[in-house]
């Protein structure tokens, strides 16, 4: 199948056919001047689902993300703490990779810095000046807006629209209030590196376009970043990389959409965000992921508490899913009393329909409904077989265990989810609450309650029990093989 994404350059979705027999991607990554919350981690989970999907794909993928680690945030930072640029960046960047590590979120290949691609930008800057993109002021190097036919391209903005609506930073040394900064002149208490034009530092839109050229060349297949990067940073890089080039920076334009906190745009300033380290004190790593995967990467997304509940729900029933398979594929065939399942014929075409929906510009939501679906039938299924006392028939034995453990294998590689074993899982839930103040012990303890009410008849007694765990949203199964629960959904 042919994977098909949502170009932002043409509007379209369109087939994705690399430029050679190796894809090669840039995803913008972070200015390190503050604490990382859940806004910022969907960009980095869409870039992860992006690769997986490739090489799920059997794409050959090289992959880069940069870190800004010279900004006006990042020494205004530094001088406010009267510390280094470089001791803020690597606290910053620490703290990313933490966020890296708990989400199993894939690194890419290559993390270029802007300070270790100095010269790289001193000559593409050099170069622009040369094919009169760029000129020299009295307080550093602009670029020719105007110059570049194709300025508003990206983002659909007309130049003279700009002229009037965009704001624009006022600087007499300029030709042309849309004209921006690839060289910055040094001010006191900034960083600097010597330059033709004088000590200063780079703008913020050159620094990918060199880093791009010089590990990839004049044209990559995929630029991807959040959406409110699409003017004026990827418009620019555009407009520099193209000027310099006379040739096509990127085949594919891919945005991940905005993340809002009830409504409203998450601020630190406000204290209106989630960090990632209080999130992981309520819930498993897994719930953001699950969460991102229900919308698509490319629509605005509001976060909510009850949204990651609902969440935190949906995959307590996966990894129930999961340990029921488990347990099918590894039990013995029996000779007596045995039946066939259709539905298990669901579970043959499970990770291929799945594919299918990632194909359409990587269109989770439908993949996880797809399993959802799937878990449904199958689930209901097996329960009336074992309400009947059946065990499964020969054949449907022997396709679950040739195809579950490959469905199982792919939902951890492709979607990132199942990264642990079930039983590692609900052990884990005694960190958190669950619906209320329960534990995952006090759930085990009223169930053997429940338990001994049963089997002295006190059934009055056992269906209190049962209200009072369905009343914190703990549903449970009595089954032939025992009882189970699972989080209400």
């Amino acid at each position: 199948m042919t994977l098909h994404l949502l170009n932002t350059l043409t509007g379209r979705k369109e087939p994705f056919r690399p430029n050679s027999s190796q894809v090669k991607m840039y995803c913008c990554g972070v200015t390190p001047y503050s604490n990382t919350h859940i806004g910022h981690s969907r960009t980095f989970f869409s870039y992860d689902l992006l690769y997986r999907t490739l090489v799920d794909q059997n794409y050959d993928v090289q992959w880069a993300r940069n870190i800004t680690d010279v900004d006006d945030k990042i020494i205004k930072k530094a001088n406010d703490e009267g510390v280094s640029c470089e001791e803020i960046v690597n606290r910053y960047v620490g703290e990313q990779d933490e966020m890296l590590k708990h989400f199993n979120l894939h690194r890419p290949q290559h993390e270029p810095k802007v300070t270790e691609n100095i010269p790289q930008i001193i000559a593409m800057i050099q170069k622009l000046i040369d094919g009169g993109f760029a000129y020299a002021s009295t307080s550093g190097v602009y670029y020719r807006v105007r110059k570049f036919s194709g300025y508003g391209k990206l983002s659909k903005n007309n130049i003279d629209d700009l002229q009037k609506g965009v704001r624009i930073e006022v600087d007499e040394s300029k030709e042309d209030a849309l004209d921006f900064a690839l060289w910055k002149l040094a001010k006191p208490g900034e960083i600097t590196w010597q330059s033709p034009w004088g000590d200063g530092r780079p703008g913020w839109h050159i620094e990918c376009s060199a880093m791009i050229h010089s590990l990839f060349g004049d044209t990559i297949d995929i630029h991807m970043g959040g959406r409110d990067l699409i003017f004026p940073h990827h418009e620019a890089e555009i407009a520099q990389s193209e000027g310099a080039s006379g040739k096509p920076l990127s085949s594919f334009w891919i945005h991940a959409g905005m993340v809002t906190l009830y409504g409203d745009k998450m601020s630190k300033s406000t204290n209106h965000y989630v960090s990632i380290a209080d999130f992981l004190t309520k819930y498993p790593q897994e719930v953001l992921r699950l969460t991102f995967l229900s919308i698509s990467y490319a629509q605005p997304l509001d976060f909510t508490m009850e949204l990651a509940d609902e969440n935190f729900k949906k995959l307590a029933k996966i990894y129930r899913f999961v340990e029921l398979m488990d347990r099918y594929a590894q039990e013995p065939v029996s000779s007596t009393n045995v039946s066939t399942i259709e539905v298990l014929t669901t579970l043959d075409s499970l990770v291929q329909k799945m594919r299918s929906a990632l194909s359409d510009d990587l269109n989770s939501a439908a993949a996880m409904g797809i399993f959802f679906e799937t878990v449904r039938s199958i689930n209901s299924g097996l329960a009336a077989n074992e309400k009947a006392g059946r065990t499964l028939h020969e054949a449907d034995k022997n396709r679950l265990a040739n195809q579950w453990p490959l469905a199982r294998a792919w939902l951890t590689q492709t979607l990132g989810l199942v990264q642990m074993t079930p039983s590692e899982f609900f052990t884990s839930l005694a960190k958190y609450r669950l619906g209320g103040q329960l534990s995952p012990d006090d759930i085990e303890k009223k169930l053997n309650d429940r338990h001994a009410a049963r089997a002295a008849k006190e059934w009055n007694a056992a269906d209190v029990i049962r209200d009072e765990l369905l009343a914190q949203g703990i549903v449970i199964q009595d089954t032939p093989r025992g009882t189970r629960w699972t989080l209400q959904i």
